[in-house]
């Protein structure tokens, strides 16, 4: 039997089928597919993440920031301080002119005591004078005979700056030339925001034309600002006892603006009347201006040094 199987199968062709390679490119172009669309989904979920936590920083600062306005809207326009009534050039000192604003209760009280070296919390080496040639610019004050009070505030200014600067104070003068116009308010605001330890104000006095023998000096004050009476006490002293001119005192007024708004000691002071002819011819002397800076500066320095001088 198997003789006859093997002769009837021996010459049976046999067909081979080759099988094709496997080939599995199409898996993995899938698989990239797959991990791309993966990819972007988690791209575009970050951006709106990142996306919905500015628009809630955003939604918090806005919130805030109405909160600040609201706080503010209690405030009317007629609480801000109008300019003062002073003296027109050639007018009275307004001895009874009185501002019908209320005075604010914005005193300071880290301005230098006297007889301290630096206020409460100051690490301030030098103390700071501001020193207030009053008027410049188109508001050149009063004026006779061709003297003019702007020009000689800012002589008599100059020459005590120098003498504060000698006695160890540092100063800062708010205009250094007749040509520097700078508002009332402008002025005590660079006095407030420099944390000045005193200001002085220097003026020229005028009175009627009928009345030319009026003279002397007096120096004006604000009894709510802390000090201002001591140093405009020392200062009429001083003032009036190096030059030998008659003592007028001093005038406490609410009606004058920068001794009314300044946060330190404050005072102005009218060395001279522009109506006295005496007066007038010795003010523009420089001998006369500087006994007068002389006065003011060591006015200034026994109130704050008491003890020393």
């Amino acid at each position: 039997m198997e003789g006859q199987f093997d002769k009837r199968n021996r010459h049976r062709e046999v067909t081979l089928n080759r099988m094709e390679p496997y080939d599995n490119r199409a898996n993995r172009n899938g698989r990239r597919k797959r991990q791309s669309r993966a990819t972007a989904i988690l791209l575009v979920s970050m951006v709106l993440l990142v996306a919905a936590c500015l628009g809630t920083l955003y939604y918090i600062i806005r919130i805030d920031a109405k909160e600040g306005v609201t706080g503010m809207e209690g405030l009317k326009p007629e609480e801000v301080r109008g300019e003062p009534v002073e003296k027109e050039p050639g007018g009275d000192t307004p001895d009874d002119t009185v501002s019908d604003n209320t005075v604010p209760d914005n005193m300071s009280s880290n301005h230098t005591e006297p007889g301290s070296l630096t206020g409460e919390g100051d690490a301030k080496d030098k103390l700071l004078i501001v020193v207030d040639p009053g008027h410049g610019g188109i508001d050149g004050g009063s004026s006779r005979e061709g003297v003019l009070e702007k020009a000689v505030n800012l002589e008599i200014s100059k020459r005590l700056v120098k003498k504060l600067e000698e006695l160890g104070f540092e100063v800062l003068i708010l205009r250094e030339d007749n040509d520097t116009d700078i508002d009332k308010k402008e002025r005590v605001v660079i006095a407030n925001e420099a944390k000045a330890d005193a200001y002085v104000s220097i003026h020229q006095n005028t009175y009627q034309e009928k009345d030319n023998e009026v003279s002397g000096i007096e120096t004006y004050y604000c009894e709510d600002t802390k000090g201002s009476e001591k140093l405009a006490s020392l200062v009429q002293k001083g003032a009036a006892g190096a030059t030998g001119a008659r003592d007028r005192g001093l005038k406490e007024t609410d009606g004058l603006y920068v001794v009314r708004e300044a946060d330190m000691p404050c005072c102005l002071v009218e060395t001279c009347f522009l109506t006295n002819k005496k007066e007038r011819e010795a003010i523009v002397t420089e001998e006369y201006q500087e006994k007068l800076a002389q006065g003011i500066a060591d006015a200034v320095y026994q109130y704050f040094y008491p003890d020393k001088k």
